[in-house]
């Protein structure tokens, strides 16, 4: 069975009256791509702030490799593995592809080691080619990649990815898509992938969580979930 990575357990946030998640929680194991779907206003980005440490959380718990990291703010939840990209791209746009990844090689490596994970990294994720030129000048797809690669430069345990298609080609995507399996099958990273094409989330997650109103309605495996009729009813718009 594979190794739980990441957990985050009976998760409950409440802004004012509104309660934004109510008992709700997901699992990442290790060498597997979990998904987190559901509608607009769901809670999903919520439970990501909440496991990355960017929000508080009135009630409930976040466990990585087993260890409660609920009290740790956002740079020792990184220290001890965990990395993520945002829904809203967040990239250096002065710096370079490559001193964008070389800022979070630096944190975990010495200057000449960083420097040579960090081309690699770059290779890894097909932006070589971009590797010298100013990631503000880059179409946002693009953008999204170099993200993507400052993450994976954190050298994360557990990789959570808000939105990591969004701006990509068809093409784009499908290589994204490729990378972490990739990712998984070759490094055993767990990664938590929140994402609105279904297309992607079906053909790359092995595991997926439904979250609607702040509450998880479902888990199972892609065609489990497609068959859920509590799932077509709240999100895929079939109806049962």
């Amino acid at each position: 069975m594979p190794d739980a990575v990441l957990e985050a357990i009976d998760i409950d946030v409440r802004f004012g009256g509104l309660q934004a998640l109510s008992s709700a929680g997901v699992t990442a194991d290790a060498g597997t791509i979990t998904g987190l779907i559901g509608p607009n206003g769901a809670g999903k980005t919520t439970l990501f702030n909440v496991i990355t440490g960017h929000q508080h959380a009135n009630a409930g718990d976040v466990r990585l490799l087993g260890r409660s990291v609920a009290k740790y703010g956002v740079h020792r939840r990184a220290q001890l593995g965990l990395s993520r990209t945002f829904q809203k791209l967040e990239a250096f746009n002065s710096l370079s592809a490559r001193d964008n990844v070389l800022v979070a090689a630096e944190m975990h490596s010495g200057v000449r080691a960083a420097a040579r994970q960090s081309d690699e990294i770059l290779e890894r994720v097909g932006l070589a080619e971009v590797a010298d030129i100013t990631v503000g000048t880059l179409p946002t797809g693009t953008a999204r990649l170099v993200e993507l690669a400052r993450a994976l430069a954190a050298r994360p345990r557990a990789l959570l990815l808000d939105e990591a298609s969004s701006g990509l080609t068809e093409e784009e995507t499908a290589a994204v898509g490729s990378l972490l399996k990739q990712l998984v099958d070759e490094d055993g990273l767990a990664v938590l992938l929140v994402e609105h094409d279904m297309s992607f989330v079906m053909n790359t997650c092995s595991h997926i969580h439904v979250l609607d109103f702040g509450q998880i309605i479902a888990v199972g495996s892609a065609d489990e979930i497609q068959n859920d009729p509590a799932v077509r009813s709240a999100y895929l718009g079939t109806g049962s």
